[in-house]
């Protein structure tokens, strides 16, 4: 059985007018529950009616507030307890009503159980609680049926009763609407407004049942089958009984964690992470951020997850995704981290043996270079392959920044432009390795000009005490494949020389460098430029 209870503060956001009106409603309702039994007073009330008014009283407790508290500790006790408490009220309730058949007491009582079907199937799916919540229409509306042919019950009442059944037709069939907009939502507003109606029929239900009239002679206490039934069918059903009004979650942090919840508080807690992670719209009602979170948990492929998620018009990273998830079908999720587990490994397997292979042609490279001047030793030296990208050409320059050679000035000098502490040198080749030869100097060193293309000396400085060429690593397109020294013994001003040739292509070795550089370096405080050997 669906109550209604509504807060003036749910629609904070509407036109002072509707919120008094609200307030009104709510104000009214109160008085109703609590101006007391109808008079005149049956005397000596027998149990078989004082009983139903005592779980109607109960249940409206329990509407206006209770329940809420009880949700806080376990949401299982307080569904369970709702629906065993309105349950037992119908069993009670139609013990006493006359004017009705036993055929029609039974039918009604079979419709409040009928009620837990919802309780085993996938209840996070609007669609389902709303199909199988015309139970609990069709049995409010034999309760009526019922008042209205015992006698007992003013026209007020049961006018009220139907007013209140409508309410909730109307709620469930705003359930159905596929994808929901701000007016359904504000029709849903209003009707959790309106559903007060229904505690306010509960109400009046409970004060004219103890007024004389058609009441039935009473056979003393309740059967002890009655009693058993009572009490005994609504513990057979496991579940809850859920509620088709709209509600809304608030934020909070932290959130439970996976482990530290139990199964039955699971969707509280996925509705936290939710919330807080503002992964839906905050006007999204929790009936379909459950039904959202239900169609992504049927997906096998966590990228068509977040596809959903943004259809809903959320959006969240999938590790969230997948963390908020975990909650509602942990089996799914575990799939997929297996899946993502296995899907990392082969693609760190993947990079290592493409790790590997660049290694060994790193070496190959190397190994095919070797010192043009093996002879002649200096207080600091080196060989590798360097690695050219597109347009050839590769900076020496002081580690404090950026290099500031002009390549452009470089290509219209027709070898290297030299500026402060940087200088941009031009190649032959492209896209290819050369070798490269770093040479570091205390003094001048013969100039062993013989076999070289291009010759050129200029001065540069270091600032910090270091000068060198770029290495070669993952997201920089040229450098050195292997270790080179530094050129700089010190802070202070010095001397480049640097040699280039060019090899012709043997097709008997196709992969042999294509060129070679040597750069010289010792102190000197000279700027000029001087081209030992020229170039054409």
């Amino acid at each position: 059985m669906a109550t209604f209870w509504v807060s003036p503060f749910a629609v904070a956001d509407w036109l002072g007018l509707v919120l008094a009106g609200i307030c009104g409603l709510n104000a009214w309702a109160l008085w109703q529950v609590l101006r007391g039994p109808a008079l005149p007073r049956a005397a000596n009330l027998p149990p078989s009616v004082i009983w139903p008014r005592r779980l109607i009283y109960a249940g409206i407790v329990g509407n206006l507030g209770l329940w809420e508290l009880v949700e806080e500790l376990s949401d299982t006790v307080a569904d369970l307890g709702s629906a065993a408490l309105w349950i037992a009220t119908v069993i009670l309730l139609f013990r006493v009503i006359s004017g009705v058949p036993a055929w029609f007491r039974a039918a009604a009582i079979a419709l409040s159980l009928v009620e837990a079907v919802p309780l085993f199937l996938d209840r996070s799916r609007p669609v389902v609680f709303a199909l199988f919540a015309l139970p609990s229409v069709a049995c409010t509306a034999m309760i009526l049926i019922g008042q209205r042919r015992d006698g007992r019950w003013s026209r007020a009442t049961i006018g009220i009763g139907r007013f209140g059944l409508a309410v909730q037709l109307a709620l469930h069939a705003l359930l159905l609407v596929p994808e929901p907009q701000e007016l359904v939502f504000g029709m849903g507003t209003l009707l959790n407004a309106l559903g007060v109606f229904t505690t306010v029929w509960l109400a009046r239900t409970a004060h004219e049942l103890a007024r004389p009239g058609a009441v039935r002679p009473a056979t003393g206490r309740p059967s002890r089958l009655s009693a058993a039934l009572a009490l005994a069918l609504p513990l057979v059903v496991v579940g809850t009984e859920e509620s088709a009004r709209f509600s809304f979650t608030a934020a909070q942090e932290p959130c439970p964690s996976y482990a530290a919840t139990r199964p039955e508080d699971r969707r509280r807690a996925f509705l936290c992470l939710a919330r807080t992670a503002n992964m839906f719209p905050e006007d999204l009602p929790d009936q379909r951020v459950l039904a959202h979170a239900a169609d992504m948990c049927a997906l096998t492929d966590a990228m068509d997850r977040t596809a959903r998620l943004r259809l809903a018009g959320g959006a969240a990273d999938p590790p969230d995704l997948a963390a908020a998830l975990e909650f509602l079908c942990p089996a799914v999720i575990a799939r997929q981290r297996a899946d993502e587990a296995v899907e990392q490994a082969e693609q760190l397997r993947e990079h290592e043996l493409r790790e590997a292979a660049w290694q060994s042609e790193r070496a190959r490279m190397n190994a095919r270079c070797s010192d043009p001047w093996p002879k002649v030793r200096a207080e600091r030296q080196g060989t590798a392959a360097y690695m050219l990208f597109e347009g050839g050409g590769y900076d020496v320059y002081d580690e404090i920044g950026a290099p500031g050679g002009d390549f452009f000035k470089a290509i219209d000098d027709g070898f290297i432009d030299a500026v402060g502490s940087s200088a941009a040198i031009t190649t032959f080749g492209e896209n290819e390795p050369m070798c490269l030869t770093l040479k570091a100097f205390g003094k001048a060193p013969p100039l062993r000009l013989k076999g070289w293309d291009r010759v050129v000396e200029v001065g540069i400085a270091s600032r910090t005490g270091r000068l060198g060429v770029e290495r070669y690593s993952e997201g920089v397109e040229s450098g050195a494949l292997g270790p080179l020294p530094d050129l700089a013994a010190g802070p202070g001003r010095y001397r480049m020389r640097v040699y280039a040739r060019d090899f012709e292509w043997d097709e008997k070795d196709p992969d042999a460098p294509g060129e070679e550089h040597l750069i010289v370096v010792y102190p000197g405080r000279s700027t000029k430029k001087i081209a030992h050997v020229p170039w054409s």
